[in-house]
């Protein structure tokens, strides 16, 4: 091996290791503000949940309790009770088909709503029936407001 070709070896693999320093050291700070970023978007989502739970449950009108609000995953998740529902007694999949468009679009334009398609990564209506057994739930992210636009 003749010195010039070690020369450029040893060099070559200064340079090697002086970028892999590099890398790893933006990575560690692009993970540690964006880990900062989702504390407080986390925290953000959990006082909102908290100031939502303080008045629950809550009848919205002759059919519909709003019984919790909870943050999961950087979403948040808000269970409604239908209280004149058995879910034995009744086409989930209807009353389901019935819902899903209008809570679409109050996510997508309604401007209380505008918080979570903002700040959360996802919201998740889950709807018991008066025996708070699960009848049926969605999920919206804001994704789905764009492809309905688009």
């Amino acid at each position: 091996m003749s010195s010039t070709f070690r020369k450029s070896l040893i060099a070559g693999i200064a340079v090697f290791c002086l970028g892999l320093l590099a890398i790893w050291w933006w990575q560690g700070a692009s993970t540690e503000k964006g880990s900062r970023e989702r504390n407080a978007q986390y925290t953000e989502l959990l006082e909102l949940s908290g100031q939502l739970n303080r008045d629950l449950p809550r009848l919205l009108d002759r059919q519909t309790r709003f019984e919790r609000a909870e943050v999961v995953n950087y979403g948040m998740r808000f269970y409604y009770s239908l209280v004149s529902v058995d879910r034995f007694n009744h086409d989930e999949a209807e009353i389901a088909q019935q819902v899903e468009p209008q809570l679409r679009n109050a996510y997508c334009n309604d401007e209380n709503l505008a918080f979570y398609r903002e700040r959360a990564d996802f919201i998740e209506f889950q709807y018991l029936d008066q025996n708070e057994l699960k009848i049926f739930h969605f999920r919206f992210s804001p994704a789905d407001c764009r492809a309905t636009k688009g």
